[in-house]
């Protein structure tokens, strides 16, 4: 067995057929039939049923065809990394971090894991909303960090931190409200500042917003923090963003009706499971192991 004999197995199977596994491989048809022949003299066992037009997977087969699909992607992975050791590049790691988790405890382990990596470079950026699992789907991130933006089957994570999310204005915008839960028709004449999700493939669907209500659009969280402590709008806002000003009493948390005024979202650890890059691997395992929350509830 050797890599052409996989590459041609891998190609057969997600290709459909012999001829388009050739053409896609740009070898001949025979070429591709005779490696498959080779993989299974070798271990005696049928990988292909020839029965029906297109080859399907036999049992056996089936479970071949994950365990030669990972080890390609690893030796895809170690083949670029040994030319980068070659030209005398460090590996690139890509991260992405939703705008909402910069601030993190979490993150100090992100300065550790690089101490014990010199030679990486490193590729930070932020994303809102779809914005942050697009960018793992077009290949500009190798992780990201954020809370579950739609994740779906091709993602991996794993949950490392909690994010908590408080509704906030400042002191007094609402002069003549003295109920506890503020109803809904009170604020949809004043303006809740939303972010501007960074994705432009599938955005993600408002929940928590005031149907029918004034809003206001941004694409920064600084932005959104200074038009709440300056009485222009009300909004959710990372407890982390505005913990100072909560003690300095700049802006007040407020709950509102049928609304989600305050919750605690799991922050994740997350990848497509096709991710083959090595050192993305290694900060994977670098995270999980050295989990703790960043905040308890």
């Amino acid at each position: 067995m050797n890599n052409v004999h996989l590459y041609a197995f891998v190609a057969v199977v997600e290709q459909g057929s012999f001829r388009a596994a050739a053409n896609f491989l740009h070898k001949t048809q025979s070429t591709i039939s005779a490696a498959i022949a080779s993989l299974e003299q070798e271990f005696e066992v049928q990988l292909l049923s020839r029965d029906a037009y297109r080859p399907e997977l036999t049992p056996e087969g089936k479970v071949f065809y994950q365990e030669a699909r990972i080890t390609l992607e690893k030796m895809q992975g170690l083949e670029a990394l040994g030319h980068q050791l070659a030209s005398g590049i460090g590996p690139n790691l890509a991260l992405t971090l939703s705008a909402s988790c910069v601030q993190l405890q979490g993150l100090v382990q992100l300065q550790m894991f690089v101490e014990k990596h010199p030679e990486m470079h490193l590729n930070m950026s932020t994303e809102h909303l779809s914005g942050v699992l697009e960018s793992l789907q077009s290949g500009k991130a190798d992780i990201a960090i954020s809370p579950n933006y739609g994740l779906g089957q091709e993602f991996e994570f794993v949950e490392i931190a909690k994010l908590k999310l408080v509704t906030v204005a400042a002191p007094h915008y609402l002069e003549n409200q003295t109920q506890r839960i503020i109803p809904q028709a009170e604020l949809k004449n004043r303006p809740q500042v939303l972010i501007e999700d960074s994705g432009s493939l599938h955005p993600i669907e408002r929940l928590n917003v005031i149907s029918n209500g004034q809003r206001w659009t941004v694409n920064d969280y600084m932005i959104k923090q200074r038009l709440i402590v300056t009485g222009l709008a009300w909004s959710r806002l990372p407890y982390h963003m505005v913990e100072k000003e909560l003690k300095e009493g700049s802006v007040e948390m407020i709950e509102v009706e049928n609304f989600a005024s305050n919750v605690v979202l799991p922050i994740y650890l997350i990848r497509l499971k096709s991710n083959i890059s090595a050192i993305a691997n290694s900060f994977w395992d670098y995270m999980i192991k050295q989990y703790q929350p960043a905040y308890n509830d």
